[in-house]
């Protein structure tokens, strides 16, 4: 074993300083936007690994959200270093079952934050992938109003991946069922470099201390360019929102593992 280094996780120096992420829990607060859109089912099935399943109707979220997040080093530091915790990412959920546990399972994802991404892959299993982001902020002293829209673009270094956007008409959340903004599956996969299996190891979290506020909807838009997301063939949107956010993530729990 290694001696003589600090730090959660990697990079470690003698000072442990120059860790790329803190341990758990993790603090974010920001801004989202989010459309839901009825999509293939074969294709949406084809994404859920057993023993997950599909849940309810094949209605897929993308979601763009503009975020602080402390990485790990308590909401003080995020306030100090907006250069490392302010971040965005871009989010492709599917609804999901797990022996009566219903939550999010989402096989695809961007951010900007290389803490963000390096997080997701190597602690949680959130399949995070580099990638740049934009998303319409409300009015800086009157925030949305009806009529107002809002719009978000996704690409990664050399490809479109998105485009999403909605016309703000009235204040409440959309009425299509989904799962409360609580439980997500995610599935850590460690590829062996000496050669052996790889570890695949499914978890599920549970955000804490979740609010969300100035919730607005409306008519929503959606097209998606990224390869891996043509097999989705999104139907005419159900509605489009955006909102205010805040949660806390600790750590997981494991519920399968193979390898």
């Amino acid at each position: 074993m290694l001696t003589g280094m600090k730090g959660f996780a990697a990079p470690l120096d003698p000072t442990g300083a120059a860790s790329l992420y803190g341990p758990p829990p993790w603090r974010f607060a920001g801004r989202s936007i989010t459309v839901l859109a009825p999509c293939d089912p074969t294709a949406v099935a084809a994404l859920v690994p057993a023993p997950l399943r599909p849940w309810g109707d094949p209605v897929v979220r993308f979601s763009v959200h503009e975020l602080t997040c402390d990485l790990g080093f308590g909401w003080d530091y995020a306030q100090k270093n907006p250069q490392r915790c302010r971040l965005h990412e871009c989010v492709v959920g599917i609804a999901v079952e797990h022996q009566g546990r219903i939550g999010h399972w989402d096989p695809f994802l961007w951010t900007d934050s290389d803490a963000e991404l390096a997080v997701g892959r190597e602690m949680y299993g959130w399949p995070q992938r580099l990638g740049a982001m934009a998303m319409t902020a409300p009015h800086p002293l009157h925030g949305f109003r009806a009529g107002d829209h809002a719009a978000a673009r996704v690409a990664t270094r050399t490809d479109p991946v998105l485009r999403l956007g909605l016309r703000i008409e009235r204040t409440g959340d959309l009425d299509v069922p989904q799962p409360p903004f609580v439980g997500f599956f995610t599935e850590r996969v460690l590829p062996d470099p000496t050669g052996g299996a790889t570890v695949r190891e499914l978890h599920f979290s549970i955000m804490e201390d979740v609010a969300v506020a100035d919730l607005w909807s409306g008519p929503a838009m959606l097209e998606v360019l990224a390869p891996e997301l043509l097999p989705l063939r999104p139907g005419q949107p159900l509605g489009g929102k955006v909102n205010a956010v805040s949660w806390v993530k600790r750590h997981a729990t494991l519920v399968a593992r193979s390898g």
